[in-house]
């Protein structure tokens, strides 16, 4: 083997060391290249409109890093708080949704509202960034453990037979779907808004998700049902009938994904084997899902027009019309208007740039919008129910929102927790909220996601208040809705159990 020698220095050619110091040198010039490739102005080049491309390449690298961590250690699971987070909302919104403003697929009228896109448009993929990294360290901070192993401690341990949890599926998903009903006919469900606020619309609100914990319940126990008998097939038929069931009342583009989820879930929660087929399965029924979604509910807005309540009948005929509409339209068009809705709903890196260039030009303002100060003040007065204050005021009202930063008040645009933390507190409210809510996220974990084998309840609720951790929402609302749930889980729970416990008192 050739040696080089050079001041008493003997190299060998072959050494993986040396090889590593030149392609580290080589990579540190290649990076160093594209990026004065794609920023200096002096040099002609036809790719500097896509500059976002390396941001969110980054962006994408560090949403990854737990997630991979994780499976190295063998703990990867993609409903772990860090990772579900990751795969649900930041890589698909940020992410992509860069990479769709670099190649034109969505070209929102706000985007003119951001003074200086490529400044900007990076920027905030870098406070998106620093926002997930405060949630990883909040989330690996001592404290959310401890607290989270002690409600695990005070937490009681009921243990449900397949029995209990057919009986108790069967009780909540009916009682959810009769409170749904209330909901839509008193105009607080689908694509609608009713103007007035009565005392316990929030009750209603919240009550609704006795339907998705009955739902995820039933998917479990077919899952782990081994005689494929005729309750079986009932059950089945019925779950399945949901899904565009739901998608057709709430007018919602992703009903048939919000629907899809539970259900991977309760798979993976059953003790099922998961393998690629599966992954594969899974991620292509998603895309469908999805995809149907995007075309039905751009229809059906398109067709209804507002949001304004109309009477069940006449929502229901709405609802007649865009499967007319859909079906008479031609099917290249379809798709091509489900992919345009597509692209326009994942993309939510612009509304938040618009955030980043105008929210200290606007802060003046906020205040005759009812924003200022939203996170501190609606903290407080989200956690008092209304029908004990009538006279309460909206709390982080999106359509106000939505009026001052996109001059359109019709339509509620993704405010996002690095939004409302930035039009809050600034750049350093972003890590340091997001880091208590990576506590309040390990403390949800601990207490009721490990340790639940056996348990079916406790995973139930631990999907529930996962899933409402909304990371499109306003920061302000998040505690008190953690809150709520918590509340309407240990009461709706509570009687689950004493009633299939009283039915089946020799199981």
């Amino acid at each position: 083997m050739q040696r080089i020698e050079h001041q008493n220095v003997n190299v060998s050619a072959g050494n993986p060391r040396t090889l590593n110091v030149v392609l580290g040198t080589w990579a540190i010039m290649i990076v160093t290249g594209l990026i004065w490739f794609f920023f200096d102005d002096d040099i002609a080049n036809p790719f500097r409109e896509y500059y976002l491309l390396p941001w969110c390449f980054v962006t994408a690298v560090i949403a990854c890093i737990p997630p991979a961590y994780l499976y190295y250690k063998g703990k990867f699971d993609l409903f772990h708080p860090l990772i579900f987070a990751s795969w649900i909302y930041i890589i698909p919104a940020f992410v992509v949704g860069g990479v769709i403003i670099s190649f034109g697929l969505s070209d929102p009228y706000y985007l003119s509202y951001i003074q200086d896109p490529q400044y900007e448009l990076p920027l905030t993929l870098i406070y998106i960034s620093i926002g997930y990294i405060g949630l990883v360290v909040g989330f690996a901070l001592p404290i959310g453990r401890k607290f989270g192993q002690k409600i695990q401690n005070t937490l009681p341990k009921w243990e449900w037979t397949l029995k209990h949890t057919w009986i108790a599926g069967w009780l909540l998903i009916l009682a959810g779907t009769l409170v749904n009903i209330i909901g839509f006919v008193n105009g607080l469900l689908g694509f609608q808004k009713f103007e007035g606020v009565e005392a316990f619309d929030g009750v209603i609100m919240f009550l609704l998700t006795m339907f998705f914990e009955g739902y995820f319940l039933l998917w479990y126990a077919l899952f782990r049902t081994p005689r494929k008998d005729a309750s079986y097939l009932i059950t089945f038929l019925f779950l399945i009938l949901m899904i565009p069931l739901r998608m057709a009342i709430m007018g919602n583009r992703g009903s048939i994904f919000v629907c899809i989820l539970p259900i991977a879930f309760a798979y993976v929660v059953s003790g099922q084997k998961v393998t690629i087929k599966h992954g594969f399965i899974f991620g292509l029924l998603m895309a469908v899902g999805v995809f149907i979604g995007m075309i039905y509910g751009t229809s059906f807005r398109n067709i209804k027009g507002m949001e304004t309540r109309l009477a069940a009948g006449d929502y229901i005929g709405q609802i007649g019309n865009t499967l007319d509409y859909i079906s008479r339209k031609d099917l290249s068009l379809i798709m091509q208007d489900g992919g345009t809705a597509l692209a326009d709903r994942l993309e939510n890196l612009s509304s938040v740039a618009n955030v980043v260039s105008n929210y200290e030009k606007l802060a003046p303002y906020e205040k005759a919008y009812g924003l200022d100060n939203n996170i501190v003040r609606d903290a407080w007065t989200s956690l008092i129910p209304r029908f004990l204050w009538p006279e309460k005021p909206l709390t982080s009202d999106s359509h106000a929102y939505s009026d001052l930063y996109f001059d359109y008040e019709a339509n509620s645009f993704a405010v996002t927790l690095w939004g409302d933390l930035l039009r809050n507190f600034g750049p350093w409210g972003i890590p340091i909220g997001m880091a208590l809510l990576g506590i309040v996220l390990r403390i949800i974990h601990v207490s009721l996601w490990q340790q639940s084998e056996g348990h079916q309840w406790r995973s139930a609720a631990y999907y529930l208040v996962l899933t409402q951790v909304s990371y499109e929402a306003f920061y302000a609302t998040l505690l008190p809705s953690l809150m709520r749930i918590t509340l309407v889980l240990i009461v709706t729970l509570y009687l689950a159990n004493l009633i299939t416990k009283r039915a089946t008192p020799s199981a």
